[in-house]
């Protein structure tokens, strides 16, 4: 009895295999019936296992960490070490992130705006650490978050630091809240992704109000305890507040007074990066100091220096 022949699957040559099929790659560590969301999201909770305390892990603590089975968890990272997002060290075993990780970082890092304004602020970030001998740091909004993408950590023996490529949710901390404060966008999306809760919209807005009406925003210990920040926007030409520079310390160093005595300079130096971006020749000289769109005007900011010695 002669077998019938089965028909090829459309799309492709009888006999021909996938030209992925074997490699291993990223597309096939799991079965047709995974694929889709699912796979996704168990590729992504194990590369997110991995974090500054822990930089090297074994196969049983991402198996453990993900609740996968450990030849499922083997078959992930073996092919995310082919793709190079992971590394294995076969002395002790483990494993870490891989180069891979570190080029997608690099785009982030070093996107063709961003690097305009690292170069600009550079020397100003630099007299403001020797204005105050503490990190001064330069952050950027993405989405939800807020990331610095430069800093310069001050000389001191006993000092906080943020990290280049730390990312924090917005509005924590002093920048968050200058770059939430003049962004009726970003104000929207902590709403939409109830990243506050209707008390805590209520005491933001008051806050962000004062922001605006003074320049400049502080914190203490809301995203490094012991540590204080103060943070001033950095308009872009468009008038939007593009950045945000933060000077943070000890708190029992870089106390409100320290602050207060020191923001007549850090307000000049961040109305100069504003300058040499452009934002003196579009923003007109009328402005008043908050538009009514709830942009700052270019020139200096008005800084209570009696209030922040207060709070």
């Amino acid at each position: 009895m002669t077998r019938p022949r089965r028909t090829p699957r459309a799309g492709r040559p009888p006999g021909r295999l996938p030209a992925s099929h074997g490699k291993g790659t990223l597309c096939n560590v799991v079965s047709a019936s995974e694929r889709g969301s699912q796979a996704v999201h168990r590729v992504l909770r194990v590369l997110l296992c991995w974090t500054e305390d822990e930089p090297t892990l074994s196969l049983t603590d991402v198996a453990e960490r993900t609740g996968l089975t450990l030849p499922t968890a083997h078959r992930m990272i073996r092919a995310l070490q082919r793709e190079g997002f992971l590394v294995h060290d076969p002395v002790s075993g483990r494993n870490g992130l891989g180069p891979t990780i570190m080029d997608l970082a690099r785009v982030v890092l070093q996107r063709a705006d961003q690097d305009e304004l690292v170069v600009v602020a550079m020397p100003h970030l630099e007299r403001m650490r020797h204005e105050t001998r503490e990190t001064v740091g330069l952050h950027l909004p993405m989405g939800d978050s807020r990331i610095c993408v430069a800093e310069l950590v001050s000389r001191e023996p006993i000092r906080t630091a943020t990290g280049v490529g730390r990312m924090y949710k917005l509005p924590k901390g002093a920048p968050g809240k200058v770059l939430v404060a003049w962004s009726e966008e970003r104000q929207a999306i902590l709403r939409q992704e109830k990243l506050i809760t209707p008390a805590e919209d209520a005491a933001l807005t008051r806050e962000l109000a004062q922001v605006r009406e003074q320049g400049w925003a502080a914190s203490e210990g809301e995203t490094i305890p012991g540590a204080s920040a103060v943070a001033i926007p950095i308009v872009g030409p468009n008038g939007d507040v593009r950045a945000a520079i933060n000077v943070t310390g000890p708190a029992n160093r870089w106390t409100r007074e320290a602050m207060a005595e020191k923001l007549p300079a850090l307000l000049e130096e961040a109305r100069r990066i504003s300058d040499q971006l452009g934002t003196h020749r579009a923003t007109p000289a009328a402005t008043p100091p908050v538009s009514k769109a709830g942009r700052p005007r270019a020139t200096k900011p008005k800084a209570d220096l009696s209030a922040a010695a207060k709070r």
